[in-house]
């Protein structure tokens, strides 16, 4: 897994992953705690020395690129997860454009202790990611919505899946690909799946 492609599709994989935990948290249906634990994780390893460092267990990525898989070949998870994984990657871009969120992202998630809690990372999305002017508006159960563990949830959710979608990016990744190199990207990800399928079980 040392091939940058390999990483540049997880990275992908990383942003679908993330809209479809958002997504099932706004709807309080059941979550692998390992995915979920894995998302958060790459939050605050932006002073990774490798991109192993950033995907420690491949496998819990699994669901994420069948998720891909699937978007690309035009049957998405749902409009919903498709809606917040494009909207991820538009707030990346928005995020590489201005030095001062993106500074202000750094020393937030600097300033983050060792083992964050949703809280302390909902924070930071709303210090940084929050003023960029772009919103996800995230639907799903008014009242799961209402109560601020599942808010926090989400825009901790919501704080990885930019991470993915800037890493994706720095690997050379872009979204006019998602359309005019649909089928290069899917070759790829199912590249990615096979070796998961494979090597994970």
């Amino acid at each position: 897994m040392d091939d940058l492609t390999d990483y540049r599709s997880l990275s992908l994989a990383g942003v679908v992953l993330a809209a479809g935990l958002v997504d099932a948290a706004a709807h309080g249906r059941h979550r692998d705690p390992a995915a979920v634990a894995a998302v958060k994780a790459a939050i605050t390893s932006q002073h990774a020395e490798s991109l192993r460092d950033v995907f420690p267990a491949i496998g819990d990525f699994r669901s994420g690129v069948r998720a891909t898989v699937d978007a690309l070949k035009g049957k998405p998870e749902s409009p919903e997860v498709l809606r917040y994984a494009l909207q991820l990657i538009e707030l990346a871009g928005l995020l590489k454009r201005s030095e001062a969120v993106t500074a202000t992202l750094g020393q937030q998630l600097d300033q983050l202790p060792q083992d964050p809690t949703d809280g302390e990372l909902a924070r930071v999305y709303q210090a940084s990611i929050s003023t960029l002017g772009k919103r996800i508006q995230v639907t799903g159960n008014p009242e799961l919505l209402k109560l601020d563990e599942t808010a926090d949830d989400i825009r901790a959710l919501l704080l990885a899946g930019v991470r993915f979608a800037w890493l994706w990016q720095q690997l050379g990744g872009r979204r006019w690909h998602l359309v005019l190199k649909r089928k290069q990207l899917l070759r790829a990800m199912e590249a990615l799946n096979t070796i998961l399928e494979s090597t994970i079980h």
